[in-house]
């Protein structure tokens, strides 16, 4: 009996210093940001959706134990792992092709068949390609800058046939706006590399001169939702533009201050379509107004700025781009959602990050927050290592100040 009392004390002591060795080194600035994001979020989605508020729960739930896990392990280590990374998410994408669904569970007949049935769920899993991208590219990206190839035009190609096997696949499942959130990510860490201004013009001017292609591709239905925001025509507000025309009512009904949690008009009689998913942001401006959107906003902003400064502190390349694409998947999702909600942009299917309702979406964007907490911590331990070799060293005389 006294055996299993003094195992027990053991453990407890284990258990509480690792608990306090992992306060001490994670990024709790982070942590607290996001707690914040996903209570306001959810407070968000009851208000519009009640309905939707228990699979958001329960996503954001296994999103925040699966960050802890992540946070636990060494980045460079699932670096190392690319081929199981990558090649797990390209299966579970090429399932869709299979076995797929459309947004809303019925059998693979809509345009977007983006979504697989997991035990009664359904399950996006470009979402999770996601954070396998911004893993799998900080890798290879950091190799090629590490062995000095960067600016080679071998290199350039096969980076770019990197991202390109991403936005294809997306863009066969009929989800040209997740299709268009890689390609935008990929911009991001990889011009953030250091990569000669040479082939930054020369893909910006390829960028330029395929728009008329990329146009032509578009079917008649998209054609007609940017023809419709920048140069609408009258009806248009009860047409194709119908959805944003409501949007923008909402935003505009929230004043400064906003009607009322639970109490908005335009919220509560359910005129807004999608106001608990794409235009999430229109509840928070009619129910809590200026301020509330302002409050949102904020967050995002200070989630953006802890990324990059985590991708600033981290001691090689491959954290530095880990933490550039995360900072790069919220940045792009918060600005074309933002942009479609106030008819800068025509409606493209993109989520409001931690705030819109979305198992798959939601509970993907945890793991990507694990992945700064693992640069992060792993950063911190070797500065401390460091600094406390440098301590001893100092101690016994081997180094002055």
């Amino acid at each position: 009996m006294l055996n299993k009392i003094a195992l027990l004390r053991q453990w407890a002591e284990r258990a509480a210093n690792a608990t306090v060795n992992y306060a001490r080194t994670t990024y709790v600035a982070m942590w607290a940001l996001i707690l914040t994001c996903t209570i306001y979020g959810c407070m968000l989605i009851h208000s519009a959706r009640p309905i939707a508020i228990k699979t958001q729960v329960m996503a954001a739930t296994i999103g925040f134990i699966g960050a802890f896990f992540i946070s636990l392990m060494d980045y460079h280590r699932l670096g190392q792992l690319w081929p199981l990374v990558g090649g797990g998410c390209i299966f579970l994408v090429g399932l869709t092709f299979v076995v797929g669904q459309s947004a809303i569970g019925g059998n693979a007949v809509a345009d977007d068949v983006a979504w697989l049935n997991i035990f009664g769920y359904s399950f996006q899993p470009s979402e999770l390609m996601k954070i396998g991208f911004i893993v799998t590219f900080s890798y290879h990206l950091s190799r090629v800058v590490e062995q000095g190839t960067l600016n080679t035009l071998s290199s350039v190609f096969l980076l770019g046939g990197h991202a390109f096997v991403p936005v294809i696949l997306c863009n066969r499942q009929g989800d040209d706006g997740t299709a268009l959130m890689f390609l935008v990510i990929f911009l991001i860490m990889f011009f953030s590399s250091g990569l000669n201004w040479k082939f930054i013009g020369l893909g910006l001017g390829a960028i330029t001169a395929m728009a008329p292609i990329f146009w032509q591709m578009m079917s008649n239905h998209q054609r007609e939702r940017f023809s419709a925001v920048y140069n609408p025509k009258e009806g248009d507000e009860k047409g194709i533009l119908y959805q944003q025309t409501l949007g923008k009512i909402a935003i505009g009904n929230g004043g400064l201050l906003g009607e009322g949690h639970g109490t908005s008009t335009m919220i509560q009689s359910g005129l807004v379509p999608e106001d608990h998913n794409d235009f999430i942001f229109t509840v928070a401006c009619e129910e809590f107004g200026f301020i509330g959107a302002l409050f949102l906003l904020g967050l995002l902003f200070a989630v953006m700025l802890l990324s990059l400064y985590a991708a600033f502190k981290a001691t090689d390349m491959m954290g530095r781009f880990m933490c550039i694409g995360f900072f790069a998947m919220i940045a792009t999702q918060t600005m074309f959602n933002i942009g479609m909600c106030v008819s800068v942009l025509p409606v493209i299917g993109i989520t409001l990050p931690f705030f819109s309702a979305g198992g798959s979406s939601s509970m993907c964007l945890y793991f990507g927050v694990g992945l700064v907490q693992s640069v992060y911590m792993r950063t911190k331990e070797t500065t401390r290592t460091i600094s406390q070799e440098r301590r001893r060293l100092i101690r016994v005389g081997a180094v002055t100040h």
